[in-house]
């Protein structure tokens, strides 16, 4: 019984060590996208780019969707199971992310499928291409 209780302790300790380990490589990505920012607009000496409202140039939005891509990721993979478009989008608005369109849903899941980092699972939403699938779900 003790044993057991150890091996599921020591099995949410490594569940929870993974998911700070994405989040941290998420944040690496984030800085490195706004560092980059920073220097695109010094050395072109444009206005100061501000992702989180309308106008945002080819190279912002792509910064943006990527940040995106990764922040849905995280949510996922957190989650332990596929979300379908329509929980992704709730959590994503949920941090902050602005998704631009008329039909929110259909806008994301195109950034998901352009993204080639995800695939869908019928029935049961997006998952990671980079990431074995759950037994538990495994294939329908």
């Amino acid at each position: 019984m003790a044993d057991e209780s150890i091996r599921e302790l020591l099995s949410k300790l490594l569940k929870r060590r993974d998911e700070l380990r994405l989040e941290s490589e998420a944040l690496e990505k984030l800085i490195e996208t706004y560092r980059q920012l920073s220097m695109l607009d010094k050395e072109q000496d444009l206005p100061q780019l501000d992702l989180w409202k309308g106008s945002r140039s080819r190279r912002g939005r792509s910064a943006y969707v990527a940040e995106m891509m990764a922040a849905a990721r995280r949510q996922i993979l957190s989650e332990g199971r596929p979300l379908t478009r329509s929980e992704l989008l709730q959590r994503l608005e949920a941090e902050g992310y602005v998704i631009d369109g008329s039909d929110k849903s259909k806008v994301l899941g195109t950034n998901l499928w352009r993204s080639r980092q995800f695939q869908h699972i019928d029935k049961r939403g997006y998952w990671p291409v980079d990431t074995p699938i759950p037994r538990k779900l495994g294939r329908t």
